[in-house]
């Protein structure tokens, strides 16, 4: 046999024998989750919670790291910037997934085409605060009417064009008719910070974050976006008990990879995820906090996360949202 040929068909062997190895084998030291908001945050709430569980499912340690920034994009592209071996993954939102393409047309990544979704990892309503004795509302309808009365006056934090807050802002607004400025923040530590520091008026906040400062009587809740009330905040309405229907949003959270991950890889991670998702440890800490468990079957996976971001996308564009 031609010596060339001999070693062409030597090395495609060795190819084809490696590649069940690389799923076996991986992974084989510390895998990073990228959290592209400020520390402190609903996001890296989460995915502090899921490293710690995905540790034990993967045999190396998880480690998060924060990398805030342009309403997410910042992190979303070191992610795809560190390679594509699985060893780098996004904890993303639907806001990032659904919004941020709307909000940033030019970026160099699209959500959709360049990340894989690797597991859902909970879900979480926004709670409605506000400084208790700046604006001296006890109710919604008291701070719809306040902003009616003084267009403009009002300001609201958000986490960036097209986060959360910025939604269930823009949407409480229509549906109320009334106008306030939206003041970006990184994350939802400073912006909570400058709510009770009296700066900014109002912010749908995260129940995570915002929990224990409202029941130290530094916030004050007006409405939660979730369908039910919340049995840690039993005496706060929803929206839809308030007299907005249709503001209450599903808000979720996911694990994603670089798109051009090896297959393999993405079945290891999304078989990890799967068990560490449903780790009683996990699901208790999110409740705790006010926070659900959302597991996806990793054959729903792709489905899920394409519909639902479509309809949140549908919903930015009704609102008319543009960059701030």
């Amino acid at each position: 046999m031609n010596p060339t040929r001999r070693t062409l068909l030597l090395g495609a062997a060795a190819s084809v024998l490696a590649r069940p190895l690389l799923a076996a084998d991986w992974p084989t030291r510390p895998v990073r989750i990228v959290v592209p908001f400020a520390a402190g945050g609903p996001t890296d709430f989460i995915a502090r919670l899921l490293a710690t569980a995905l540790s034990k499912e993967l045999g190396q340690p998880v480690v998060v790291e924060n990398r805030p920034g342009a309403s997410g994009n910042i992190g979303a592209q070191h992610v795809l910037d560190s390679g594509h071996d699985g060893y780098t993954l996004l904890h993303n939102t639907v806001a990032m997934q659904a919004v941020n393409p709307l909000m940033y047309p030019h970026v160099r990544f699209q959500p959709g085409r360049d990340f894989v979704p690797i597991a859902t990892t909970g879900s979480m309503p926004n709670v409605l605060v506000t400084h208790p004795g700046k604006l001296k509302v006890k109710t919604l309808a008291d701070l719809v009417r306040l902003g009616k009365a003084r267009p403009d006056a009002l300001t609201y934090a958000t986490f960036g064009a097209g986060s959360s807050p910025h939604i269930y802002g823009a949407l409480l607004l229509k549906k109320a008719d009334f106008k306030a400025v939206a003041v970006p923040y990184k994350g939802s530590s400073p912006a909570l910070a400058d709510v009770m520091a009296g700066q900014v008026d109002f912010v749908f906040d995260s129940f995570t974050t915002c929990i224990g400062q409202i029941q130290g009587g530094k916030l004050k809740p007006l409405a939660i976006t979730s369908s039910q009330r919340s049995p840690m905040l039993p005496d706060v309405p929803t929206l839809r008990e308030a007299g907005y229907p249709g503001a209450d949003l599903k808000f979720w959270f996911s694990l994603q990879a670089s798109a051009q991950t090896p297959k393999a890889i993405v079945e290891r991670l999304r078989a990890a995820s799967a068990k560490a998702v449903n780790d009683p440890e996990y699901v208790s800490a999110l409740r705790n906090r006010g926070a659900e468990p959302m597991p996806t079957r990793p054959a729903q996976l792709d489905s899920f996360v394409r519909t639902d971001a479509e309809r949140w996308k549908d919903i930015a564009r009704g609102l008319g949202l543009q960059p701030e």
